[in-house]
């Protein structure tokens, strides 16, 4: 019985120790890819995301997955013609996607290692725009490919494209470059 714990104890250790996943944080810029999108909420978002880092190991394609932050808000003045007035149109959008995906590193070192990653999954839009005459939140759904660069597991840049599914009627599709660091291990 004594032998039969410490095998077990063992066993626990190995796969806990083997199951640290650290995490990153990612910060950056969004920009929209359809020009009705840019013209209503502004042309350059800013986004924040978080993504594992311990996925990007050389080798075969590896399960990964990320959730992002978007947020923009907009106001544009409308002048009335010939009376010297006008007002003001409110834009807003929150997207948050959580996708899930394959990611592949291509490089035999944890130094310099560069990746592909692609992904799917739903997001969640809240948008209040009174230029496009929407005031309503929901789901819809996220696909994205990225390439990076991960260094050493601490830092990593990632540029990426993502296609969302229409939102009554609005493309929030566009691609965004951003910047991470390690922030904490997970253990699994």
């Amino acid at each position: 019985m004594k032998k039969l714990s410490l095998v077990l104890i063992a066993c626990g250790a190995t796969i806990s120790a083997m199951a640290q996943i650290p995490v990153g944080v990612d910060l950056g810029v969004y920009l929209p890819s359809n020009s009705e999108t840019k013209d209503v909420f502004g042309s350059t978002w800013f986004r924040v995301g978080v993504s594992p880092l311990g996925f990007q190991q050389p080798g075969n394609w590896r399960f990964t997955f990320d959730i992002g932050f978007l947020r923009r808000s907009h106001s544009t003045f409308v002048p009335e013609s010939g009376k010297g007035g006008g007002f003001t149109l409110e834009d807003e959008v929150t997207l948050i996607p959580l996708t899930f995906g394959y990611t592949k590193s291509f490089s035999e070192s944890t130094d310099f290692m560069p990746y592909v990653a692609i992904r799917v999954g739903p997001y969640y839009a809240d948008v209040n725009s009174d230029s496009f005459g929407v005031d309503k939140n929901g789901f819809g759904v996220n696909a994205n490919a990225a390439f990076g660069v991960s260094f050493s597991r601490q830092f990593y840049v990632e540029a990426r494209y993502d296609w969302y599914s229409k939102f009554e009627g609005i493309n929030f599709s566009g691609l965004s470059f951003s910047a991470g660091v390690k922030l904490f291990e997970i253990r699994l």
